[in-house]
């Protein structure tokens, strides 16, 4: 059983509990819904075994599992396949109005009321993470960071090599990456960034709402201030994590 180990106590707690963007990770065969407040958890729905990706867009919950793209209701966790032939995908995240994958080189603008899709001009062959942040569509591809348009596909290159990376997470003013041990707040139109400190190596699973940053290190459910880089933990048992997102 997941454990409480420690009440966060940060500026989160302004907004009030109605402005809060929830989490909801995926670990072994479940989806379940986490209190961004305390890590307090909810098992919403079962048979997601082996989904490893997770994003949002407009009130509800998208991941990839297989050959399947399925939506999920946040309240309930009830599924429904929107489209299939994503085996294979690597990464996907969203915008407030659309969904975008990765596969095979390509990446795919996705209607999320129905799944269907179109590829985006480019070539994205070597991409390793997709993040929306700032307006923009950032590409990690071949460990360099592009900030992209994605209806033209024109991409301003952005400085730093991103080699090492394990996690990204965007918000609408900034990107946040673990690169090796660090983690690390990167402004989305210019590339410059903010060392928040070390101790996240062998973080994949990272989301950011409300502000703040969290991130799953050795099954335990961490959030970091980005102000100030300061972390407290919330929960643990979340060894069996393969795909994390706010919404």
């Amino acid at each position: 059983m997941r454990k409480l180990i420690l009440t966060v106590v940060l500026v989160l707690a302004a907004a009030g509990t109605a402005g809060a963007g929830w989490l909801y990770a995926i670990d072994g065969d479940a989806l379940y819904s986490v209190d961004p407040y305390d890590g307090d958890w909810e098992s919403l729905s079962s048979s997601w075994t082996g989904a490893e990706l997770l994003t949002s867009c407009q009130g509800n919950l998208y991941g990839i599992q297989g050959d399947v793209l399925y939506i999920a209701d946040p309240d309930n966790g009830d599924w429904e396949s929107l489209s299939s032939t994503w085996e294979g995908a690597n990464a996907l995240t969203a915008s407030s109005g659309a969904l975008y994958g990765c596969q095979g080189g390509i990446i795919y603008e996705v209607d999320p009321s129905n799944g269907d899709w179109a590829s985006i001009p480019g070539d994205y062959d070597g991409t390793q993470f997709l993040a929306w942040a700032g307006g923009a569509l950032m590409v990690f591809q071949n460990d360099v960071l592009f900030r992209t348009d994605p209806d033209t596909g024109d991409f301003t290159e952005l400085p730093s090599s991103y080699a090492g990376t394990t996690a990204v997470a965007g918000s609408s003013s900034a990107l946040f990456v673990v690169q090796g041990d660090n983690l690390y707040n990167v402004d989305p139109y210019t590339g410059d960034y903010t060392d928040l400190g070390g101790g996240y190596g062998g973080v994949r699973e990272m989301a950011a709402a409300n502000g703040l940053v969290y991130t799953i290190w050795e099954g335990t459910l961490w959030v970091t201030d980005p102000d100030t880089g300061t972390f407290e933990g919330l929960t643990d048992g979340w060894g069996g994590t393969t795909a994390f997102c706010s919404l």
